[in-house]
């Protein structure tokens, strides 16, 4: 995982491949206040980005997730989130598979001991490798969070 601001992209530019870059660029050069929920397409099914407004919620009502085809850049417009994280590995059971369809698959829940807390203009890279709870409040305090999540597509 890598995590960081808005304000600290351009350092870490030097430093990613070509497709995170286009989306870390993305993210710093939009003002989120004025995009709606929606799917934006930023290079066909290759890269698309993912606007939704929702509440966090306990982390006991969220199941760990990963993908195969498409890494996760998630971004916080508003608000305030705690994301779990742990590695995939393979003694971790898939309890719900859509990958086919969207890419998504739910893991018997894990206790993983790592998280980040994500706040207005934070981001974290997630990777097909790594399993990631997301949408988790901090402080058992619910938060209305605005979510942008730059799906790129793994080569």
């Amino acid at each position: 995982m890598i995590f960081g601001h808005k304000n600290d992209i351009e350092k870490l530019l030097p430093y990613v491949g070509e497709d995170l870059r286009k989306a870390l660029e993305y993210l710093a050069a939009t003002d989120f206040s004025k995009v709606a929920d929606g799917r934006y397409v930023l290079d066909g099914e290759k890269m698309y980005a993912n606007v939704e407004n929702y509440t966090t919620a306990d982390r006991s009502t969220k199941k760990p997730e990963a993908h195969n085809k498409y890494i996760d850049v998630q971004y916080l417009g508003k608000g305030t989130e705690k994301i779990y994280f742990a590695p995939r590995t393979a003694d971790v059971k898939i309890v719900e598979d859509y990958a086919e369809k969207r890419d998504l698959l739910f893991f018997e829940n894990i206790e993983e001991n790592d998280y980040v807390v994500l706040n207005a203009g934070d981001f974290a890279v997630l990777f097909p490798w790594e399993l990631h709870r997301p949408g988790c409040n901090v402080e058992n305090e619910p938060s209305a969070v605005q979510k942008i999540v730059v799906k790129i597509a793994v080569k």
